[in-house]
């Protein structure tokens, strides 16, 4: 019985062994890399020359991209802000000021930046239906 009972204990303790060195060898191996890809900042837009359009879809990559970069509504609507100039800028700073709610909420912040800065929408390209009204 005593025999029995030193061989299990035995066996253990080999087993032990083998999982501390299994675990050992883990723990050295280097880490899997999950970067996120570097992209470059776009111009700044002043609000009238350039596209509207192309500076959002750029950032809404950016943001699918780098999720882990921005996370919240509000470091989305940092970004943007600070790609702006001119008086975008000023319109962006003046609803800062303000407090806007818009400024913690990003689909709020691009809808009333459209609205402020981009052509009627009888001009523009449908995007939620995929029609374009001129035609």
């Amino acid at each position: 019985m005593v025999d029995r009972q030193s061989s299990k204990i035995d066996s253990l303790t080999d087993l032990t062994i083998q999982l501390s060195v299994a675990i050992t060898a883990l723990q050295q191996q280097p880490a899997l890399s999950r970067e996120e890809p570097q992209i470059g900042l776009l111009e700044r837009w002043d609000g009238s020359k350039g596209s509207l359009d192309g500076l959002l879809a750029t950032l809404d990559m950016m943001f699918e991209c780098q999720p882990s970069r921005y996370i919240s509504a509000q470091s989305r609507v940092a970004l943007l802000t600070s790609l702006l100039t001119g008086r975008a800028q000023e319109w962006a700073a003046a609803l800062y000021n303000k407090r806007s709610p818009a400024c913690n909420d990003y689909v709020a912040f691009v809808a009333e930046l459209r609205k402020t800065f981009a052509p009627p929408t009888i001009w523009t390209h449908d995007r939620r239906s995929g029609r374009n009204p001129c035609r």
